[in-house]
């Protein structure tokens, strides 16, 4: 089976102050005023924001856009993993998408009752966050989910507390009193995709059916739409912990043909940043999947 998507990206975290640098976090944005290219004309309400380590430009922003410092982001990833008791795993920049970001990977795992699945079929759960120096990228986080077994990304949720916000004057400060809001909402929405997990896993699909669901969820009648449903249902009866049975193996199947074998195209050695983005924050299948296999 193919890597999970988390490893793709950054470096492995160890301690604040190493992974900081590892991660190409150990900078500041610094700004310069912006001119034409073919003109000395300056524009007076915009401003190039860059990195203070190598001058490596970050965006053409507002001159009311308040950076955020990329230290800070990466601390407070640290101080609120040690206050759920978690860990932060991984962080790390990408250059083209003047991006940071970190995984805070939750201490237990989700997993489905033995009943139900015999080896419970286990989840990791994370949370997963981002800032930006484009001036499009607000800080945010969302949860997202690994099955272990197969290293597909089973979900990936954005949560909407005030925890995290866009960049405006008093964004630096602490939010130590919303972190327990946060945490709150965090485990409310856990709550409600174990009981859709096992919703799915409890509920019988035939063959038949999961044909029925595949057209609906991949309609049209063009070779290349007809090749991937065929891709997904092989999926569904022979992909990695599926038995081919029910509901569960069926979004399974979904995860793994989101996660390991859909194309995602771009520039010259831009796939794998794709596939990491499309997979974390843009993939919408799983959730038109979840909502047409979710039951009454």
């Amino acid at each position: 089976m193919n890597t999970t998507i988390i490893n793709t990206q950054g470096v492995q975290a160890t301690n604040f102050t190493d992974t900081l640098k590892a991660a190409s976090l150990d900078w500041e944005p610094l700004s310069d005023g912006v001119s034409g290219t073919d003109t000395a004309i300056v524009m007076p309400r915009r401003k190039l924001l860059y990195r203070s380590d190598d001058h490596q430009a970050l965006g053409i922003v507002g001159k009311e856009y308040a950076p955020s410092n990329p230290r800070e982001f990466l601390q407070t990833q640290y101080e609120f993993a040690e206050f759920i008791k978690g860990e932060v795993i991984r962080a790390g920049f990408i250059p083209d998408r003047s991006r940071a970001f970190a995984f805070i990977r939750l201490k237990e795992d989700l997993k489905l009752p033995r009943e139900i699945r015999a080896k419970g079929d286990p989840t990791s759960v994370y949370i997963y966050s981002t800032d930006g120096w484009d001036g499009g990228t607000p800080r945010r986080s969302r949860l997202y989910l690994e099955r272990l077994v197969c290293a597909n990304g089973m979900t990936s949720k954005e949560i909407k507390p005030d925890l995290w916000v866009s960049h405006t004057k008093g964004s630096a400060e602490r939010y130590d009193k919303q972190w327990k809001t946060f945490l709150a909402e965090v485990c409310t929405n856990v709550e409600t995709i174990r009981n859709q997990f096992i919703t799915l896993a409890q509920a019988r699909m035939s063959e038949a059916d999961a044909k029925a669901f595949l057209e609906k969820l991949m309609p049209g009648e063009s070779t290349i739409t007809s090749k991937r449903r065929e891709v997904v249902l092989n999926l569904f009866k022979t992909g990695v912990g599926n038995e081919g049975t029910s509901r569960w193996d069926a979004f399974n199947a979904v995860t793994e043909y989101v996660t390991h074998h859909r194309s995602y195209r771009g520039e010259e050695g831009a796939e794998t940043t794709n596939r990491f983005l499309g997979v974390l924050e843009t993939d919408t299948l799983r959730n038109q999947a979840m909502a047409l296999l979710a039951l009454n």
